[in-house]
């Protein structure tokens, strides 16, 4: 299977070393478009379905909204009953409430976006409760008299291996929902805690600043010192870039991307002991630093 490179938004994943018969430039790294099937959450692996490494970190964000869940009542504890953390700890909208102010959004009423602050689109039941029982339809399993977070994290859990690679229900909408819920749940438990700084600057260094949009797609990064901006997407990938540059281990996958050393390669090194290796959150990551020795000594790289 051949190496592809991210582009562009608008632009397909081309196949690092191949180009189009038009190509003339001779920095080109690789222009002719990746025709194999992708991550449907992160769209850079090759998988048909679900990469390992999204459903790892799916099923990560999962444990954490359920930890995260578990401290509510001592942040209630120590900011009192009017905060966000006991909207969060308490029941969620009704489904007959929401479709009233559904319709009302509809007919124009209300602003669309009361919809998402009136029910709480963000709300740990709200979203493993409404995702449990759509995977538990589209699966035909047998739906819970009571959706609670606990019951919800299990059965999710339990069954997120095979939700991954079914075909007929967005996975990646699920994985996105879990991603804002933490997201939320880490804001509000440290609240007046966080900073809206992110990763350096990808042409200067300087730390870049949150700015936000009107909605969330307008919400993104900003250099105080070039002032060139970035989306959400963007800023992801540019923290990918740096963290698959800068780490001392990496996945077989991003091993590959960074070294040039095939990842089979890598995992056979690794099961000969040439390399060290760990499981972290299940992913295997390998030592860079063992990895560039042994691809020096068969003269793999300079």
């Amino acid at each position: 299977m051949s190496i592809c490179r991210w582009v562009s938004l608008d632009q397909p994943r081309a196949v690092i070393g191949r180009h189009l018969e038009d190509c003339e430039d001779e920095h080109c790294r690789g222009c002719q478009p990746c025709t194999d099937v992708h991550c449907r959450v992160c769209s850079m692996a090759h998988a048909d379905g679900t990469c390992g490494e999204c459903l790892a970190e799916t099923r990560e964000a999962l444990h954490e909204i359920a930890r995260m869940c578990g401290a509510l009542p001592e942040e209630v504890e120590a900011r009192g009953t009017e905060g966000e953390a006991m909207f969060l700890l308490g029941p969620v909208a009704d489904p007959e409430a929401r479709g009233h102010l559904e319709a009302s959004v509809a007919a124009g009423r209300v602003p669309a976006d009361y919809l998402a602050e009136a029910i709480g689109e963000t709300h740990p039941v709200w979203i493993l409760g409404t995702w449990d029982m759509c995977w538990r339809d589209a699966l035909d399993h047998d739906t819970a008299e009571l959706v609670t977070i606990a019951g919800a994290v299990d059965y999710l859990d339990r069954t997120m291996t095979y939700m991954a690679g079914f075909e007929y229900l967005p996975f990646e909408d699920f994985a996105r929902d879990l991603r804002r819920c933490r997201a939320h749940l880490e804001a509000v438990l440290h609240d007046g805690e966080q900073r809206d700084r992110g990763a350096p600057c990808m042409t200067c260094g300087t730390p870049l600043e949150r700015t936000w949009g009107h909605d969330e797609k307008a919400d993104g990064w900003k250099c105080p010192r070039c002032n060139r901006t970035s989306t959400e997407a963007q800023y992801r990938f540019a923290v990918a870039h740096l963290h698959r540059e800068e780490a001392d281990e990496l996945t077989d996958r991003d091993m590959e991307i960074r070294t040039g050393v095939r990842a089979g390669t890598v995992r056979v090194w690794a099961n000969r002991e040439l390399v060290r290796k760990r499981r972290d959150s299940g992913r295997t990551l390998y030592v860079v630093e063992d990895v560039m020795r042994e691809a020096r000594t068969r003269g793999l790289v300079s």
